[in-house]
């Protein structure tokens, strides 16, 4: 049963019977007053014996420093045992103490003891659990105990006269002794509730016992302010009440001065032993080999680590010296450690002194770390596919070899080469084809280089050359073996494979120069080199350079052009032939630089479409003519169809009509006065889907044209199925249609062509006289050009459509 419930069913017992004896009970308990004597002087010398245990527990417990309540209650216990022993002489029929035995004396003495107790109890209910006390202040203690003592003696034997009597034979208790008992009482069980509170607060077993010691001296009080004769059996009841308090105090001075550190030390050496355990096995579950080293340096135990590391078992190894395996050293560092039976091999010894002396010393094998090293730097510095040298690599040595150059007054050269249509190779043969290629050319090259030449592979299809003691003439003969070293066929996968080059050369300037600088130069010439075609070499010219940072810095312009608004649209009139009535007009996108002034459509469009730039451009110039248009209809000008061009990279993304849609329902414009102008090449690379794409944008309602028709890979079949409105003549063929009969031809064909397919036929870049006439004659329905007026700005169309609207007569003036 646990003592919890014990102690509240010994409580609840006692209190119990406490309450039957007040109610007047007592004489149904079989009682002899002439038991009194001998009852009474059994409990009582009992009771001296426990309070003197109490006090030899408490003074004698585990451990250097001592719980404040231990003492406290220790001591307190001894001055109670001896006001007790007073009290057991001093009663009737005892010797007594320094005369007679009287019951007022022996009263005195039991008074005395019972408020010490209580003084103590209360005490300790409000001491701080956690506090300890050490062997000085536990001594004060004892000789305050003891001086206590020595008071209460004299108080009830040298000056008897000092208290008021306490019981009078015949009489009974006097006031005095029942107001006593009742102050007692109430101390035992104030003392009682604040323990017990305690106790359900910490759960500890100290303060549950002694909560339960000042609840039964407080119920035995009851008995002593009760009796009527200090013989009767109420009195020896309130005794027995006595006895267990002492018992149940020896519990709580045992528990907390022997027991609860006995259970400490145990825990303690369970944990100590756990962790022990759990050190040696950490040790043998490390990966890095552990040695404990004595005090003379000699190995007293390792772990299995160590024993494999080390080539020796353990028991071999007790007792040797430890710079016998591991050099000697001050601190952390990376030795070379020596087995005692095979070579050395590189280690991380880490060193540590333990608080007994004891030494440590952690090995970590560095073998295979440094192996990986050396690959990881193999691999850093090393193509993993031809085992040729990086990039990195080759900068390293191109630094070198450039210094050497400078000490000796010689020149180098770097060559960049580049095999051209690599891409097929990988598309055609997988990748594996496209890496026997590589081996296969790594070896072609390595054939034609001189001795001291070095090779490395840049990256993809491209390889770099660093050239020796080499000048113009030496290089240029490199890079013709290099070029011929790639004439001859590649077997890949059965098939001979045909694959061109070019080659780039930068020689070492006179001035300052690093490698990087050096390999951009040949790169920069290898770029010209491949725009001239295949199997070519070029040197490295300062025009190459400022033709290279002149498209840089153009690009850059070109990113912020349309966030700082410097496009503009010029529009260039559409005139019908037979009227003259001017019909539309085409947008076509125009630069403003603050800088570089007006910036022709040839410099920049390439540039953007190389780039990507020119979604964003189409997209503005779509907006932007829509609100033009859109704002014309609302002045009341003659109603216009405008043109836009859309490039071939806008009209192969998705969602192409959406945009239209979305800028035609922002500007407000009708689907009819907007129309798409896409060029012949971009329709006819993927006929299938431009054919969706025509059909999403006719569905909007705008109408669709095919410029430049005639200049590209034309297919008739296809036309057909095309939803388109207009075939625009390509000025190639308009500008020599008078003097050309082939020109001529073609151009009656187109036309002849669009009006079989229910197509209006527009010819651009018309400029004479003659081409007007040649055009009107073959039944043209539209021309544009300067014969008319050039491209003009915004206020100038509307200038040109208020002097001609309303009107037949063909406008010649240019604006």
């Amino acid at each position: 049963m646990p003592s919890t419930v014990r102690l509240s069913v010994l409580t609840a017992l006692l209190a119990v019977f406490m309450g039957w004896l007040v109610l007047g009970h007592a004489a149904l308990l079989p009682w002899d007053p002439r038991w009194y004597l001998t009852a009474h002087t059994a409990m009582e010398v009992f009771s001296v014996v426990v309070a003197m245990l109490v006090f030899s527990t408490g003074w004698h417990g585990i451990g250097r420093d001592m719980p404040i309540r231990v003492a406290l209650l220790s001591p307190a216990a001894l001055a109670v045992g001896l006001l007790d022993f007073g009290h057991l002489m001093s009663m009737p029929g005892m010797p007594g103490v320094a005369g007679p035995g009287d019951a007022g004396r022996g009263i005195e003495f039991w008074l005395l003891a019972r408020a010490v107790s209580a003084a103590a109890l209360l005490a300790a209910a409000f001491a701080p659990r956690e506090r300890t006390v050490g062997r000085r202040v536990r001594g004060w203690a004892v000789l305050a105990a003891l001086a206590l003592a020595a008071f209460g003696y004299w108080l009830a034997v040298a000056d008897p006269m000092t208290l008021p009597a306490t019981y009078v034979p015949g009489r009974g208790l006097t006031p005095f002794k029942i107001g006593c008992e009742v102050v007692l009482i109430a101390l035992n069980a104030l003392a009682a509730l604040f323990l017990l509170r305690r106790a359900l607060v910490t759960g500890l077993r100290t303060d549950r016992y002694l909560a339960a010691t000042a609840a039964v001296m407080a119920l035995g009080g009851v008995s002593f302010a009760s009796y009527a004769r200090p013989d009767d059996v109420v009195n020896l009841v309130g005794h027995v009440y006595k006895v267990i308090a002492y018992l149940c105090l020896h519990r709580a001075i045992w528990v907390a001065a022997v027991q609860a550190p006995y259970l400490r030390l145990q825990r303690s050496e369970r944990s100590l032993a756990e962790s022990e355990a759990g050190f040696r096995s950490l040790m043998e579950c490390a990966p890095d080999a552990i040695l404990l080293v004595g005090g003379e340096g000699r190995i007293t135990m390792m772990n299995a680590r160590a024993e494999s590391l080390f080539g020796v078992p353990r028991e071999t190894a007790a007792g040797l010296l430890l710079d016998v395996l591991v050099p000697p050293g001050a601190g952390d560092a990376e030795l070379d450690c020596r087995r005692l039976y095979g070579p050395a091999f590189p280690a991380d010894v880490r060193r540590a002194v333990m608080p007994g002396g004891q030494q440590v010393a952690i090995v970590r094998d560095l073998s295979e770390r440094r192996r990986l090293e050396r690959a990881l730097v193999e691999q850093l510095t090393h193509d993993a596919l031809t085992g040729l040298p990086n990039r990195n690599r080759i900068l390293e040595a191109l630094d070198e070899a450039i210094a050497c150059a400078r000490h000796d007054g010689r020149t180098l050269a770097v060559l960049v080469f580049d095999l051209h249509e690599f891409r097929k190779i990988n598309s055609g043969y997988g990748y594996a084809g496209g890496d026997d290629v590589l081996r296969e050319c790594v070896v072609r090259l390595s054939g034609v280089l001189a001795g001291g030449d070095m090779l490395a592979r840049q990256g993809g299809n491209e390889f770099i050359v660093v050239q020796k003691h080499a000048g113009q003439d030496a290089a240029t003969a490199l890079a013709e073996r290099l070029l011929e070293a790639v004439r001859e066929p590649f077997l890949v996968g059965g098939q001979r494979v045909f694959l061109a080059a070019s080659v780039g050369i930068a020689l070492l300037p006179d001035g300052r120069c690093c490698a990087h600088e050096l390999l951009q130069m040949a790169q920069v010439a290898m770029a010209g080199a491949r725009a001239e075609g295949p199997a070519r070499y070029r040197f490295h010219t300062d025009a190459m350079a400022l033709a290279i940072r002149e498209r840089v810095d153009m690009e850059s312009l070109l990113r912020h052009a349309i966030e700082r608004n410097q496009f503009a649209l010029q529009y260039q009139p559409r005139v019908e032939l037979a009227s003259g009535a001017v019909l539309g007009v085409e947008a076509l996108v125009r630069w403003r630089h603050p800088v570089l002034g007006l910036v022709p459509p040839a410099r920049f469009i390439p540039l953007a479409e190389e780039t990507g730039l020119i979604d964003d451009i189409d997209m503005w110039v779509l907006d932007e003519a829509c609100t033009r248009a859109s704002a014309w209809r609302a002045q009341g000008l003659p109603p216009l169809r405008v043109s836009v061009n859309l490039s071939a990279r806008q009209f192969q993304q998705a969602g192409l009509a959406q945009r239209v849609q979305a800028a035609l329902e922002k500007s407000g414009l009708p689907p009819g006065c907007l129309e798409i102008e896409i060029t012949e090449s971009t329709v006819m690379r993927d006929t299938a889907e431009a054919a969706s794409v025509l059909r999403s944008l006719k569905a909007l309602g705008v109408a669709l044209s095919i410029d430049d028709f005639g200049t590209g890979y034309s297919s008739l079949s296809y036309l057909k199925r095309f939803p388109i409105d207009v075939l625009k003549i390509d000025r190639s063929f308009i500008s020599d249609v008078t003097v050309d009969a082939n020109d001529a031809a073609i151009t009656r064909a187109i036309i002849a062509l669009a009006h079989t397919l229910n197509l209006e036929a527009v010819a651009e870049g018309v400029e004479t006289a003659e081409q007007v006439a040649f055009l009107r004659e073959n039944g043209c329905d539209e021309i544009q050009g300067y014969y008319f007026s050039p491209p003009v700005w915004p206020e100038q169309i509307e200038e040109l459509l208020d002097r001609g609207a309303g009107t037949d007569v063909p406008l010649r003036t240019t604006a």
